[in-house]
């Protein structure tokens, strides 16, 4: 005789026959449930090729996007300002600043019109506080029982009043939010005359020449002087500002864009390899799909772009080359050359364009490397990936339907063994109601 402990409950098996009739059911359906073993077993595999294409196509999109951006309007042509003295000016410059050298003079820095009440003025309930910038004024009132420290805030609290206020050393100060002459602070109104308002700053507009020619504004930060420039002014003096391409960006995009590509090419060579000294295959192993894409990537960054007259017309010549394996290499010191040498003639081996339909031998290798990992992921792998959804839920229809039948045998099994057990049961007790009759021990 034994016993079970299942799901449903205690199940006892053999008490009339002797037979362990639990084990004898489990390994029926053991037996029985190999399709669905089989089944499930297929799935595995299919999901695990499945979230290798969805990785490997994540790394197309990245590749694509990393692509597009070597050809974007401005791309490879970012600049850098830099100033001999940033103690007289700060620079930074934008896509469209000109290259060259500027000499620039600071005589006086912008300053904001600031004001004073005298020391612990009295302050009335009742009155007002009339704060007038730019041509339009605000009144703000004064309450009774009203600290200093209570108006200040209750001034800055007033939409558009144009000045921050603030209490120093018992004395309430207010500061133009404009800078310059333009952000002029007028008082007046029923409180004025107690507070005693007067100038302790008067408001300037920063004064500079940018090679002879004055320049003016009503901040520190002047913009447009020179097209593409910003200047922030920290101090009165004279400096030299030199403006020239921003190479650390430029070859960071382009670094990006490499480390892209051999993420691409490295795993698609580990997915569809077969390694003899392991006898490991990868998931993918001999997928002509994604061999034959590899191939292409190789061909376009291996060749060279027709029709250009600039320096360079290939990665190679820029410092880009291909190894073994397929993956690039980045010569940072040969790139840097380059793009000393001819800037234009790099930025067209990787945007130009033949300006017909579609990408050809005579487009950038950054156009044609888009559109090759931009067509592969939203035509060929989106294909595969549909088809893998559908080829696992068709598995898991199918899995649930086996588990039903499952179901069913278990239940008729159990069953078949229970009549089975009742009839050696009966028959037991037949034969020990005969013996005894007949007198048999």
């Amino acid at each position: 005789m034994s016993s079970n402990i299942g799901g449903a409950g205690i199940r006892f098996s053999g008490l009339g026959s002797g037979i362990d009739t639990e084990a004898m059911v489990r390994a029926l359906m053991n037996y029985e449930r190999l399709p669905i073993k089989r089944l499930e077993d297929d799935r595995k595999k299919v999901q695990a090729e499945q979230k290798v294409v969805q990785e490997l196509n994540g790394l197309a999109t990245a590749l694509r996007d990393r692509a597009a951006k070597l050809f974007d309007p401005g791309a490879l042509s970012g600049k850098a300002a830099t100033s001999a003295d940033e103690k007289v000016v700060k620079a930074s410059a934008g896509p469209a600043a000109a290259p060259g050298t500027y000499n620039v003079t600071v005589t006086g820095l912008a300053q904001s019109h600031t004001l004073a009440s005298g020391t612990a003025p009295t302050l009335t309930g009742g009155t007002t506080l009339e704060i007038g910038v730019g041509g339009s004024t605000k009144a703000v009132a004064v309450e009774n029982g009203d600290t200093l420290q209570a108006l200040a805030e209750r001034i800055n609290g007033t939409d558009g009043v144009g000045v921050s206020a603030s209490v120093v050393n018992d004395r309430l100060v207010l500061i133009s939010a404009t800078g310059g002459t333009a952000g002029t602070v007028s008082v007046g109104g029923s409180a004025a005359a107690a507070l005693g308002m007067t100038t302790t700053q008067a408001g300037a507009d920063a004064a500079a020449t940018v090679n002879g020619v004055p320049v003016t504004g009503s901040g520190n930060r002047l913009e447009g002087a020179i097209a593409g420039l910003t200047l922030d002014l920290t101090g009165v003096g004279t400096t030299t500002i030199t403006v020239g391409a921003d190479t650390g960006a430029i070859q960071g995009q382009v670094q990006g864009f490499v480390d892209a590509y051999n993420a691409l090419i490295r795993n698609i060579g580990q997915a569809t390899k077969y390694d003899a000294a392991t006898k490991t295959a990868g998931t993918l192993q001999g997928d002509s799909t994604f061999t034959t894409f590899a191939g292409s990537l190789r061909s376009v960054t291996g060749s060279a772009v027709t029709g250009l007259t600039g320096a360079y017309d290939s990665l190679a010549q820029i410092g880009i080359t291909g190894s073994r394996t397929g993956e690039l290499t980045l010569d940072a010191a040969k790139f840097q050359e380059a793009l000393a040498t001819d800037p234009n003639a790099v930025r067209a081996v990787f945007g130009a364009t033949d300006a017909v339909a579609g990408t050809s031998v005579g487009d950038g290798v950054a156009r044609r490397l888009r559109d090759l990992a931009d067509a592969f992921s939203t035509d060929t792998v989106a294909a595969r990936l549909t088809g893998y959804g559908a080829t696992v839920q068709r598995m898991n229809d199918k899995i649930a339907r086996l588990e039903d039948v499952m179901t069913v045998r278990e239940t008729r099994l159990r069953a078949q063994f229970q009549a089975m057990e009742s009839a050696i049961a009966r028959l037991q007790s037949q034969q020990s109601g005969m013996f005894a009759q007949l007198g048999v021990q």
